[in-house]
């Protein structure tokens, strides 16, 4: 018998700490700056002033529509997004998996989105093709699962929705059984 749920393995940190990857970025253009003309200077800064400035317009609008998300599902949590599925038929672990990478995905917008089976990955979550290829792989890690023959899946072709992703992996074969650390 696999043991609960709540006993899955914690999500590992990888990739590019974002403080290294802005430090590298504004360093470079530091000197680009100081490499500069003076009109080059006003140019560029200016522009980067713009681009700072629609970039916060647009997350303080997309935080806004996923507050008014949150406001209609007030009392929402992991186990109504677990109650959606039926656990008889669905590994408890891809359920877990998925609800906590899909609350990494968008804790930069929100701290605990309500998340929920029925919502669409690209419309109503803005979850890009390659962010659900990322979430693949980390829920199927997480979860147990391998990802060979996906194009062998029923669901392969088919993720719309937040239920396709668990019911993706879910489909996927087991690893060999993996024991949390007590």
């Amino acid at each position: 018998m696999r043991s609960p749920s709540r006993l899955i393995p914690p999500r590992s940190e990888k990739g590019i700490s974002w403080v290294w990857l802005l430090g590298v970025l504004l360093a470079g253009f530091g000197y680009f700056v100081y490499a500069s003309s003076n009109t080059a200077r006003y140019v560029t800064a200016a522009l980067i002033f713009a681009f700072c400035v629609c970039v916060a317009v647009i997350n303080k609008q997309e935080k806004r529509r996923l507050e008014g998300i949150c406001s209609t599902r007030a009392e929402e949590s992991i186990c109504t997004f677990a109650r959606s599925f039926s656990t008889r038929d669905v590994d408890t672990w891809v359920i877990r998996a998925a609800h906590q990478e899909i609350q990494q995905l968008m804790k930069s917008y929100m701290s605990a989105f309500p998340v929920r089976a029925s919502d669409s990955l690209l419309d109503d979550l803005h979850i890009d093709s390659d962010d659900i290829e990322d979430l693949l792989v980390d829920i199927a890690a997480r979860s147990g699962h391998a990802l060979d023959e996906t194009e062998k899946n029923p669901f392969y072709g088919k993720i719309n929705t937040v239920r396709d992703l668990v019911l993706f992996v879910n489909a996927q074969p087991r690893l060999v059984t993996i024991r949390p650390s007590a």
